[in-house]
């Protein structure tokens, strides 16, 4: 299913299109299929950019080790790279700029561990050079067994359209970072790639409230948060269905929201579907939420 959405009639802004989609475990060639169906609609609706999930290509990480580890050196971006190139020659044009993808990649100085990285695939196919990635730098428990933090890494893409700052999934959980790329290099949005979990328990018995999808209730209330805390946009794709081998769900709900932390356009929690926004006023939006109060600056005249 396709949600197609206009932000304004300018053609000339830019138009974003979001997978929220289901990555599978230990099934590289349903992954690819689904990213290819997802790609092929994409570019028939004049988008300028794609965001993928994180691990779109893997599915997350399970148990046993063995087994697991096996599949990811297959899967592993550096092992599908003729697959990428495809995808570039394919897909990526004057009109299809920018294809955000999230996986794996070796670390070449701790054999037998990865960096959980998101790559551009544009037309320079610089894709794997350090100053295109960016490394995933907080890690949940199970990653920690397979991944290397990238804790100093950062990456800003700049385009016509505006400057785009990346995290992934766990990070958003830390402001700081927001912080950094909000106030440092004044990114105008904000890029994540995520596999987030619908699952997690908590409960206040003298109260009676009890929430069996904790972590979705988190996603929820994060996404709109970092956007208007920080007057940036915010655009997340995040797996959604079910995590195949480990019995849990990816809570979806991917999505854009506006500066002022308002949901623009949003995926289902359960299903898979495509979103596109048209038209995207990446600056002026910026520009007009900032007229009332610009935190940017009052942060600014505190701090010297």
């Amino acid at each position: 299913m396709l949600i197609e959405k206009f932000y304004s009639k300018n053609s000339e802004n830019i138009s974003v299109g979001i997978a929220n989609i289901n990555s599978k475990s230990g099934n590289l060639s349903e992954n690819k299929k689904n990213i290819v169906q997802a790609l092929n609609r994409f570019s028939k609706k004049n988008t300028n950019l794609v965001i993928f999930p994180e691990y779109c290509l893997s599915g997350c990480f399970w148990k046993p080790e063995k087994k697991c580890r096996s599949f990811m050196e297959e899967a592993c971006l550096d092992a599908q790279k003729d697959w990428l190139d495809e995808i570039v020659s394919l897909y990526v044009n004057k009109t299809l700029q920018y294809i955000v993808f999230n996986g794996l990649r070796k670390n070449k100085n701790n054999p037998g561990t990865y960096f959980n990285t998101s790559i551009i695939l544009d037309r320079t196919c610089n894709y794997f050079d350090n100053e295109r990635t960016y490394k995933k730098a907080f890690l949940p428990v199970l990653e920690k067994q397979y991944i290397t933090s990238g804790i100093n890494d950062t990456l800003v893409l700049e385009t016509a359209w505006g400057k785009f700052g990346f995290l992934t999934c766990y990070d958003i959980c830390f402001p700081r970072l927001i912080q950094e790329l909000s106030y440092i290099p004044g990114v105008d949005a904000l890029i994540i790639n995520a596999a987030w979990k619908k699952q997690g328990g908590r409960e206040y018995k003298e109260l009676k409230i009890k929430d069996n999808s904790y972590y979705k209730t988190q996603w929820d209330i994060m996404l709109p948060a970092l956007a208007c805390n920080n007057q940036i946009w915010v655009m997340a794709a995040n797996a959604v269905g079910p995590h195949s081998l480990e019995g849990l769900d990816y809570c979806g709900s991917s999505g854009i929201w506006a500066p002022s932390g308002i949901n623009v356009i949003k995926g289902s929690d359960t299903e898979e579907e495509l979103l596109l926004l048209h038209n995207i006023n990446i600056v002026h939006e910026i520009e007009s939420e900032k007229k009332e109060f610009c935190f940017t600056n009052d942060f600014k005249h505190i701090s010297q």
